[in-house]
């Protein structure tokens, strides 16, 4: 490999996080339903030549999903797993409460949002949570332990920001 090859490299490399941490930003700060959305804001921040399939590799990078707004509309969401969650107030609304029956620990969501919370309570595990299932509005949160219902039903609500 020649210097120039190895230069171009490092360039290349510099290039590809910078759009990544812009692409970050862009969907922290703004609410973007189709990928060519992404692809025209990237544009306008100066990275000319890029395709759907980048964006689209980026959004699989950065572990992006699509979830409902507060006017239902899908649009894709940054959802942090290094560190804990901070639902935004757009996330946060798509749930209606938390409770549990001494046996299983029940999270009530607005139509179509269950799999979205079960997925942030996935990504964030917690010692007191065995797993959990989701439906279209309801998620079902099985706890290590019974005898510990209410600790499992704290680490709920803690990854999902309501504490």
């Amino acid at each position: 490999m020649n210097g120039h090859e190895s230069q171009h490299g490092i360039i290349s490399h510099y290039c590809e996080k910078n759009m990544t941490a812009v692409c970050k930003r862009l969907l922290q700060t703004h609410n973007f339903s189709t990928q060519d959305h992404i692809r025209d804001a990237l544009i306008k921040e100066g990275f000319d030549d890029i395709s759907q399939s980048t964006v689209s590799r980026l959004l699989t990078k950065l572990k992006i999903i699509k979830a409902p707004n507060v006017y239902g509309k899908r649009v894709y969401c940054v959802i942090e797993t290094t560190n804990p969650t901070y639902i935004d107030s757009e996330i946060a609304s798509q749930i209606e409460f938390v409770t549990h029956n001494n046996l299983v620990i029940v999270v009530k969501t607005h139509p179509g949002s269950a799999q979205l919370i079960a997925r942030i309570i996935d990504l964030h595990p917690h010692q007191e949570i065995l797993g959990t299932i989701a439906g279209n509005d309801t998620v079902m949160v099985a706890p290590c332990h019974i005898d510990r219902i209410n600790d499992c039903e704290q680490a709920v609500c803690l990854s999902l920001g309501m504490i």
